[in-house]
């Protein structure tokens, strides 16, 4: 009964992850609630066996001894003895996300795990959304960082245009956005530019990288501008993203 329940638990779930929460933690937390759910129900009547029992003759004034044959359960199966029925489960995760970062998880359980190697070499894509903060530089980027440069936001001379608006800051991004789709068409799209199956993938937004690759950001504008915070999104011209 329980190997029947454990098969059909297959399948992939989206996840949110909050901020400051390991991507670790979060599946193991997952795993250990799947657990719960499959050791709570009910477990079968423990078999029973045959014990020849030690007593008095039923009726007899003498002390006389006799074996009785007795059907008792066996305890070998039961929850407190042989302790809970499952103890681990196989739970991947189609992607990882830093500590400090939040957004979608993609889980896989049981056969799903296999759905996720699918899902990654299909190539998809994946939105993000960075939120800065102007006049101020940490040593990882991040805003728990340690601090290595502070200034006034409108006084960062070479850096941003003068002064600071939503139209500089993407000037300042564009040259980097150039630069990565120049490595996504020629170097790890794995097609011939000069043909017409790479001319037809490019109008219509398909170009992707095949292989291995670092990540490459399709596009970025800048969806709020408030000096000194801004907030940078990845603009995705695939229409197939599931994330």
């Amino acid at each position: 009964m329980r190997s029947a329940a454990l098969a059909r638990l297959n399948g992939l779930f989206a996840v949110y992850k909050p901020p400051g929460l390991k991507w670790k933690h979060l599946r193991d937390t997952i795993e250990l609630q799947l657990l719960k759910g499959l050791n709570a129900k009910k477990p079968p009547a423990p078999e029973q066996r045959v014990r020849f029992l030690l007593g008095p003759i039923e009726g007899s004034e003498e002390k006389e001894l006799t074996l009785t044959a007795t059907s008792v359960p066996t305890l070998t199966s039961h929850p407190l003895v042989r302790g809970p029925a499952f103890t681990s489960l196989k739970v991947g995760v189609g992607h990882r996300l830093d500590a400090q970062a939040s957004g979608v998880l993609v889980f896989g359980v049981g056969r799903g795990c296999g759905l996720l190697t699918s899902m990654y070499e299909a190539h998809l894509t994946k939105d993000y959304t960075v939120r800065g903060l102007l006049g101020k530089a940490t040593d990882d980027f991040c805003e728990d960082g340690r601090l290595v440069e502070k200034t006034t936001y409108g006084e960062i001379p070479g850096k941003l245009p003068l002064p600071p608006s939503r139209f500089g800051l993407e000037q300042v991004v564009s040259p980097a956005l150039a630069r990565l789709q120049f490595l996504l068409i020629c170097r790890y799209s794995n097609l011939d530019l000069k043909t017409q199956e790479a001319y037809e993938m490019a109008v219509r937004g398909l170009i992707r990288p095949m292989n291995k690759s670092p990540m490459l950001i399709t596009g970025i504008r800048c969806l709020h501008f408030a000096p000194p915070e801004f907030l940078l999104v990845s603009c995705q011209p695939l229409t197939n993203s599931i994330i």
